[in-house]
C-alpha cells in the first residue's frame, strides 16, 4: 500500500504538467479565417478533454468504490472525488461557452455562465497586462466604463492578437503593464 502512495505522489505531478504543457502547446492553433480585425478568443479544445477525463474518472472511482466495496467510503472521499467531477464539469461547461469575438472596434463576451455583453475599445477604462510566475504565463484584465470585467488568458488561441489589438485601440493611460 505504501509503494502505491509514493507512486502516486511521484507520478501524478508530472502527468499534471506534462497535461498543462500540452494544452500550453496545443491551444495556440487559429482559424485560417480570422485576421487582426476579426477574430474569436476562446479555450483550446484539450480543455474540454481534460474535463471530460476527469470527470468520468472521478465519476468511475466513485461508482467503483461505492458498489464494488465491502465497506463504504468515508464522507471524505465523497467530496474530494465529488470536487473533482464537479471540477471536470465546469472544464467542459466554460470550454464550450466562454468565447470573446471582436470585430473590428465592437468586442462581444460569451460568458460560461453570464448573459452574452458587448462593448467597443472606446469604453475600456482600464486594461492590466499580468505576467505570473516563471512559466511566463500572462493575462490581461480589462474593465469597462459599465463596470464589466473580461479576463483574457495566454493559454487562449488568440491571445496575441486581443493583446495587440488592446494596445493599438486603448488610450495609453488606461493601459498597465504594456510595453
Amino acid at each position: 500500500m505504501s509503494i502505491a502512495i509514493i507512486l502516486s505522489a511521484i507520478f501524478v505531478p508530472a502527468c499534471v504538467m506534462l497535461m498543462l504543457s500540452i494544452i500550453q502547446t496545443t491551444g495556440i492553433r487559429e482559424n485560417k479565417t480570422m485576421s487582426d480585425e476579426n477574430f474569436t478568443v476562446m479555450i483550446p479544445g484539450m480543455v474540454v478533454i481534460i474535463g471530460a477525463m476527469c470527470a468520468l474518472m472521478s465519476l468511475t472511482v466513485l461508482l467503483g468504490f461505492t458498489f464494488l466495496s465491502d465497506e463504504r467510503p468515508h464522507f471524505i472521499f465523497y467530496v474530494v472525488f465529488g470536487l473533482f467531477l464537479w471540477l471536470g464539469t465546469y472544464l467542459i461547461v466554460k470550454t464550450l461557452n466562454f468565447k470573446v469575438i471582436v470585430k473590428e472596434k465592437k468586442i462581444t463576451v460569451f460568458s460560461a455562465f453570464r448573459k452574452p455583453y458587448s462593448f467597443t475599445f472606446g469604453e475600456i477604462v482600464s486594461a492590466v497586462r499580468q505576467i505570473k510566475n516563471q512559466m511566463k504565463s500572462e493575462r490581461i484584465v480589462v474593465k469597462t466604463v459599465s463596470g464589466k470585467r473580461l479576463i483574457v488568458e495566454s493559454s487562449e488561441i488568440s491571445y496575441k492578437r486581443f493583446a495587440k489589438k488592446v494596445q493599438l485601440e486603448v488610450r495609453r493611460e488606461y493601459l498597465v503593464g504594456f510595453e
